[in-house]
């Protein structure tokens, strides 16, 4: 299918408009004009300039930043039992498929950027310029693309293999230059890829450290692979800009003394780094460690002031982007608010993702990113389940009522 890049000026009404949840900001009886997209009027409906806009669209409900998902594989079929193997034996253009796919599933749930951690090489980055071309219709990508790995370390069969200072910024650089908006470093092993080990550090300190300066260098962010204690403390050292899942397993399993959690997550939270912890409540049978270890861990993280943000670990086995609302009820299970959660799914997720200057809030001047919703998610999330309009960049992309 082949979108317009183009969209005409815009009017949207509703009931109330939330334009940032941090603390929250409402508006009853609102309007949001988007132009040439970006947000170029908030206020009251009444005083809109309605002739501005070529077109205008009524709606009830409430009108909010878009959702953000932190953590996903576009490109992994999540019906299959090897969503690696499976891309790596299909055909270029099946795998494309399945990305727009994806992307599409993601924007009828209201979810208008994803972060993208991990692909084969190229093929995440050339769908996101696909976007640009108006090709097909998704939600904005921040593609890491290949992960840089151990020799034979975790996904190494898509990855970036380096044993050295000199080969791992010469993986970033060539990241950077390929067009990566983010960098992901697997620092333990992982539980898709035999012959790796969760426990271990197994990308070492100084190697981490030579890929968090070349990233930083030129201008991204590391988000670090981490499903150990000792991977999170190696991942701190290095100053990685996000935790990913960040689990608080040891070589005794889950016996991680509780002192030993709290006092890490102190450490998280003085570092400013952000954590996606990848816990879904649609997902809590699947994960080898039980979902009621990993809430509690995360509400100690929330508890401490760690910068929780939403992300879902899209594209392994079973868990499809329709999943997605589970992430934010699974934060609540933790003992966020909506408003907190929210906060972590639009502005915390965006400046994560190095994006907040451009989205995450809606003012006049950021991305009209935005979505309606019959209800209102502040007193119940499971309004977000099916959003009744959905924009990108000003483009109606998705919504019951479109």
């Amino acid at each position: 299918m082949t979108a317009s890049t183009t969209a005409p000026s815009t009017l949207v009404t509703t009931d109330k408009v939330i334009t940032s949840f941090d603390p929250p900001r409402t508006m009853a009886g609102a309007a949001i004009g988007v132009r040439d997209g970006l947000i170029d009027w908030v206020g009251p409906k009444d005083a809109a300039p309605a002739d501005r806009y070529e077109q205008i669209v009524r709606l009830p409900g409430t009108a909010l930043p878009g959702l953000v998902d932190a953590h996903v594989h576009l490109s992994f079929d999540p019906d299959v039992a090897d969503p690696i193997s499976d891309a790596l034996d299909s055909v270029r253009a099946r795998v494309t498929q399945t990305i727009e796919s994806n992307g599409r599933r993601f924007l009828e749930r209201g979810v208008t950027t994803v972060r993208d951690l991990g692909s084969m090489r190229g093929v995440v980055l050339e769908a996101g310029r696909g976007l640009g071309r108006g090709t097909w219709l998704g939600p904005r990508i921040v593609a890491a693309d290949q992960p840089i790995t151990r020799p034979q370390g975790h996904a190494w069969r898509i990855g970036i293999q380096s044993d050295s200072a000199t080969s791992a910024r010469a993986a970033v650089r060539d990241l950077f230059d390929r067009g990566a908006g983010a960098v992901k470093i697997m620092v333990t092993g992982g539980r898709m890829t035999v012959g790796t080990d969760p426990l271990s550090v197994e990308f070492p300190s100084h190697l981490i450290a030579a890929v968090v300066d070349a990233a930083h260098e030129v201008g991204l962010n590391v988000a670090a692979h981490c499903l150990s204690v000792a991977g999170i403390r190696a991942a701190l050292s290095a100053q990685v800009d996000s935790i990913e899942h960040g689990t608080f397993i040891s070589p005794n399993g889950l016996g991680c003394d509780e002192e030993t959690v709290e006092r890490l997550a102190q450490e998280i939270a003085q570092s400013g780094t952000y954590l996606c912890p990848t816990i879904n409540a649609d997902y809590p049978g699947r994960h080898p460690i039980p979902f009621e270890q990993r809430l509690h861990w995360v509400s100690i993280l929330h508890r401490v002031g760690v910068k929780v943000i939403v992300g879902n670990d899209t594209g392994i086995p079973g868990l499809p982007p329709d999943l997605y609302p589970g992430a934010l009820r699974a934060l609540e299970s933790a003992g966020m608010s909506s408003a907190q959660v929210l906060h972590s799914a639009t502005a915390l997720a965006c400046q994560a993702l190095g994006l907040g200057r451009n989205s995450g809030t809606l003012a006049p001047g950021l991305a009209a990113d935005l979505i309606v919703v019959e209800g209102d998610p502040l007193a119940d999330l499971r309004a977000l389940s099916a959003p009744a309009l959905v924009m990108v960049g000003g483009r109606t992309v998705a919504g019951s009522r479109t």
